[in-house]
């Protein structure tokens, strides 16, 4: 099975240089998914493409390649720092990256990483439930599509699941089990009580401290450290 792989990097020759490696010495085991030279690219990309790694060049433009880190809290794909800066090591260590490369990257150390992340690979097993989540009651266990999720509310040690058809669903789970259930590309945080359904959200309203107008009309408060993040995943 091969490894699902992107590359962020705002040096465009650095970008096919690593892509040419990966392709030519290792078609057999990679498979690159996509490339973009900026971090806002990237977390648009990833809303619906999802790799098992992430090359990213740490100086950039914009948003650094820790920052993004920050942003997208890749949970399930891991990450290969590349940089021409030695400098970066120690703080590339609070990211726990798979492995921190050098520019220019050495056949050989690229060897090593690819090798260890195919090996650690674990096959996909597909049986339809991976766009679902399961919510769990005392009569039985609906299977609901991520899609059909609106938002979710804290309510104590409960969660309340607001569904696009009006329903609701209330669980015995935190807020925080539900969203490390839920795909980061579409579902994120916007407050300790709230997690949102990115896709249904219709506008923010800058007033009040910030709210957002979900597809269903329900206003939901954003608050103030979670306004940047927010602002790049929305904006194109």
């Amino acid at each position: 099975m091969k490894l699902k792989v992107a590359i962020v990097d705002d040096e465009r020759h650095c970008i096919e240089t690593l892509k040419y490696d990966l392709e030519e010495s290792f078609s057999e085991k990679v498979e690159v998914l996509f490339e973009c030279n900026n971090s806002v690219e990237c977390v648009e990309n990833l809303r619906s493409i999802k790799p098992d790694v992430l090359f990213i060049d740490i100086e950039m433009p914009g948003l650094n390649g820790f920052e993004l880190i920050k942003v997208i809290k890749p949970k399930e794909t891991k990450v290969v720092f590349t940089t021409a800066h030695a400098k970066h090591a120690v703080e590339a260590i609070n990211f726990k990256p798979e492995a921190y490369l050098l520019k220019p990257i050495e056949l050989e150390e690229l060897s090593k990483v690819v090798d260890e992340l195919h090996a650690s690979k674990k096959p996909a097993i597909d049986i339809g439930l991976s766009d679902k989540l399961a919510i769990s009651t005392t009569e039985d266990i609906e299977l609901v599509k991520h899609s059909m999720i609106v938002y979710a509310k804290a309510s104590n040690n409960y969660t309340e699941i607001i569904l696009e058809d009006g329903s609701n669903k209330l669980i015995s789970k935190t807020l925080k089990f539900v969203s490390a259930q839920l795909p980061e590309s579409s579902f994120f945080r916007v407050h300790k009580s709230y997690l949102v359904n990115l896709n249904h959200i219709e506008r923010y309203r800058k007033a009040d401290g910030g709210m957002l107008i979900m597809s269903n009309e329900a206003e939901i408060p954003v608050s103030g450290d979670k306004k940047e993040d927010l602002l790049i995943l929305i904006q194109r």
